[in-house]
């Protein structure tokens, strides 16, 4: 696996809905509200059907646990339809009575959850989306290249690139010969000159540019003919290269659905070592008189409160630390929240809390199983933005040298 050189563009993040980000929590019981989880059906034949009666009860439960009847049933409307997606998990948040965000993730993330509050419950949904960012898939072989775009959180194609044929020219390029030959050095690749390969990977590179600044990647995976993928990616910039290799082969359908696995198991490779770095990176910038991460959860409100986290992680127990002694509250803004003995204010779960105010700031979430290695034993950690290269705080791409 590649080493994960911009660790914070090698991580998604869920962008808020702008129905979703304009929400203002409020007191009454039908301000409340609803976030329900569920995964795609697993059985063959009527995945429809099963899909359906999941949402039917998704609907129920949300009744039962308070919401406002048309909150409950417009769980319906963003249910969407499960044949259009393969594996994974569909995530819809409703409130006064209407869909306020929508998200298929491409992986399981656990049984239907349906979960009722003042706040959207986006902790797990924000972490699966930081284990599937943006990614850019080339496939080549003897007889040519695909490249197809995936955005963050989901496997499933945005676009395909098609890499066309260059037309004969004076440098000897012969168009009748396989595509192969087109590719990488002269020695390896027939008669054809040097500069026929070079224009052959930089066109196919140029396509992977257009397709991961369609989606905004990072990160380029690669199945098919080694010596062509090495030759292509010389060409991709800094922060596409280099271009990690899985399994996989080309079809005649031009698409890559065959290769779901391999691209799943990539991008969960991709996202733990860059978890890892960043956990790195926090334990070497906690302290002094202007860190660049901090840890415990007062420490992290406050710099939510300031916008200055990048990455916000907490450990998956974090709910034990809610109680009347450390309990919080929504300040006038979405990022601030405050202890509730020193303010007046909407209280709020802590989890909820703390992820909503994150998420208002773009940045990236990601839940641990446990309280060790760069929490500390802490709940709750951030990196924060400030001493962050631009490059590496957002999600917009370098341009291509």
């Amino acid at each position: 696996m590649a080493s994960t050189t911009f660790p914070l563009l090698r991580l998604g993040r869920i962008q808020l809905d702008p129905r979703l980000r304009a929400l203002r929590p409020g007191t009454d019981a039908s301000d409340l509200v609803v976030t329900a989880a569920v995964p795609v059906p697993g059985t063959p034949g009527e995945v429809q059907y099963f899909w359906e009666v999941a949402w039917t009860d998704a609907v129920r439960q949300a009744g039962e646990l308070g919401a406002a009847k048309d909150t409950a049933e417009a769980l319906n409307v963003g249910s969407g339809d499960a044949q259009e997606h393969g594996p994974g998990t569909r995530v819809v948040v409703a409130a006064h009575g209407e869909v306020l965000h929508e998200q298929w993730l491409g992986q399981s993330i656990g049984d239907t959850s349906v979960l009722v509050g003042p706040l959207p419950h986006l902790a797990a949904a924000a972490s699966a989306a930081a284990a599937r960012p943006a990614c850019v898939v080339v496939v080549a072989d003897r007889d040519g290249a695909d490249v197809i775009a995936h955005a963050g959180g989901t496997e499933v194609a945005v676009e395909h690139f098609l890499v066309g044929r260059r037309e004969p020219s004076q440098t000897g390029h012969v168009r009748e010969k396989p595509p192969a030959v087109h590719h990488g050095e002269r020695h390896l690749t027939d008669s054809e000159p040097e500069s026929g390969g070079q224009a052959n990977a930089t066109e196919v590179a140029a396509r992977i540019d257009d397709a991961a600044a369609k989606v905004g990647a990072h990160i380029v995976l690669g199945a098919g003919d080694q010596h062509i993928l090495d030759a292509v990616g010389a060409h991709l910039s800094g922060s596409l290269g280099p271009i990690i290799t899985i399994d996989g082969r080309r079809t005649r359908s031009g698409r890559d659905d065959h290769m779901g696995p391999a691209i799943g198991a990539a991008l969960d490779q991709i996202a733990a070592a860059a978890t890892g770095e960043i956990g790195d990176e926090i334990a070497a910038k906690v302290g002094g008189d202007n860190p660049g991460a901090v840890r415990g959860v007062k420490a992290v409100a406050e710099q939510l409160a300031e916008e200055q986290v990048a990455v916000l992680l907490l450990a998956a127990d974090i709910a034990r630390e809610e109680g009347p002694s450390n309990s919080y509250v929504l300040g006038d803004s979405p990022t601030e929240l405050v202890p509730a003995n020193t303010v007046t204010g909407r209280a709020v779960p802590l989890e909820d809390g703390l992820v909503w105010a994150a998420l208002h700031q773009d940045a990236i979430v990601v839940v641990l199983p446990d309280r060790a290695g760069p929490l500390a034993g802490e709940p709750a950690a951030a990196l924060l933005r400030r001493g962050q290269p631009r490059d590496r705080q957002g999600s917009g791409r370098p341009l291509r040298r």
